[in-house]
């Protein structure tokens, strides 16, 4: 199979949805299939092109059997829906424009977000001849809405047509989950064309670790501290005022330590309202190497997911998978119905507050903190549950079953 991916997040990007696309190029190019890769320059969770690769606009490269073509995108300082629509178009204009130069192509696959490369998916598929699949790791346009970026307006319904457009010829619409099943289904889209495939982690190479290394250590956190951890993105959709209130909460005895691992566009507006605060037991931590993530949640007591109140269906954060696989208990607080809370209450793995409610994720945090064997239990559970439904080696296997037989 001669596959053509168009994503917005490939590596070298270590968090988020370029762990997903980056390993499902790598395994398909391992199995023997041709896999070129239409994508920008890394930036996320930054939103800041990485080092090694500034300066340029078009790139070529090599990596680990797969052919990637890097072209510049519009990237934006801060967070707006019209900036986000032209850094979404950006990227679609320019795969569109690696796609006509790749020849000799039996399937195209899209990953959304965003909707813009559903799109021109169709549109090469068609010019090629050839048929193509969506991926779809958020529901982008609810995500936008639900978080307050867009509202009722023209362009929102533009973009639910463009959706609709682009999802109407695809040979297969990949979901990751039941929820998303439920939304597409409800706008009317075939139910034939669903495929649920997880997302995934690699349980093999994420182990729990038995001790957190030297990490506490390197950022001066006391080995007596119950360390409540959040690592990945900081940005609108994750809400981390609500964590800084509850931090504001637990500043006096017994001592409890807030560890913000990552960066995203919110990072600065939370380090200001942090200072302002004097928040002495909040740290922001930079983004781990991938070698030492195993070490950084082990150091952790609890591991921490917040979610902007009124997602439900929109999204489900790549992180919660990671968390389970470490064994670590996890607080999560967001709304009841959305999809991260089904998983954590599937799998028995954490406890569930109300999003927006600092009080109650503070009282969540001090009575885990308290129940040691609570914790120990809750991680093991997260740990069996991640092995026995997110298996890295099975679902790439039903993958690739999935693209090869739409080609044929």
């Amino acid at each position: 199979m001669k596959l053509f991916l168009m994503c917005m997040n490939y590596a070298p990007e270590r968090t988020g949805i370029a762990l997903f696309t980056t390993d499902l190029a790598e395994y398909l190019a391992q199995r023997g299939h041709r896999v070129t890769v239409a994508t920008t320059f890394p930036h996320y969770p930054e939103w800041e092109t990485q080092e090694a690769y500034r300066g340029k606009w078009t790139m070529r490269e090599t990596r680990n059997g797969v052919t990637v073509l890097r072209r510049r995108i519009y990237l934006p300082k801060r967070a707006s829906a019209l900036r986000r629509i032209l850094y979404d178009t950006s990227l679609a204009v320019t795969a569109f424009w690696s796609g006509l130069r790749t020849r000799d192509v039996d399937l195209i696959l899209a990953v959304e977000p965003p909707i813009q490369a559903g799109a021109v998916a169709r549109v090469l598929a068609r010019w090629k001849r050839v048929p193509y699949v969506l991926w779809i790791q958020d529901l982008a346009l609810e995500a936008a809405m639900s978080v307050g970026m867009m509202h009722a307006s023209p362009a929102l319904r533009f973009g639910q047509q463009l959706e609709n457009w682009s999802h109407a010829r695809a040979r297969k619409l990949i979901l990751i989950s039941d929820g998303f099943r439920k939304n597409l289904s409800d706008k009317g889209h075939a139910a034939e064309k669903f495929v649920v495939l997880p997302n995934w982690a690699d349980v093999d190479a994420l182990r729990p670790a038995e001790h957190g290394g030297d990490f506490r250590k390197r950022y001066g956190i006391a080995d007596d501290a119950l360390l409540v951890l959040h690592s990945g993105n900081m940005g609108v959709k994750q809400a981390l005022e609500n964590v800084l209130r509850a931090a504001s909460v637990l500043r006096a005895p017994p001592r409890v330590v807030f560890a913000l691992v990552g960066d995203g566009s919110q990072k600065n507006v939370l380090m200001q309202m942090a200072q302002r605060e004097n928040l002495e037991n909040v740290f922001f931590i930079p983004l781990q190497a991938r070698a030492d993530l195993p070490y950084m949640l082990a150091a952790a007591d609890v591991l921490l997911l917040n979610q902007h109140a009124d997602l439900v269906e929109a999204v489900i954060p790549s992180k919660l998978l990671t968390y389970m696989a470490a064994a670590r208990p996890i607080v999560i607080a967001a709304h009841a119905a959305s999809e991260a809370a089904h998983q954590v209450q599937a799998a028995g793995c954490g406890v569930l507050v109300a999003p927006d409610n600092p009080a109650a994720l503070a009282n969540a945090i001090l009575e885990l903190g308290a129940a040691p064997d609570a914790r120990a239990r809750l991680g093991a559970r997260g740990r069996e549950y991640v092995e026995t439904h997110f298996a890295r080696a099975i679902l790439l296997r039903e993958f690739e079953t999935v693209l090869t037989e739409c080609v044929h």
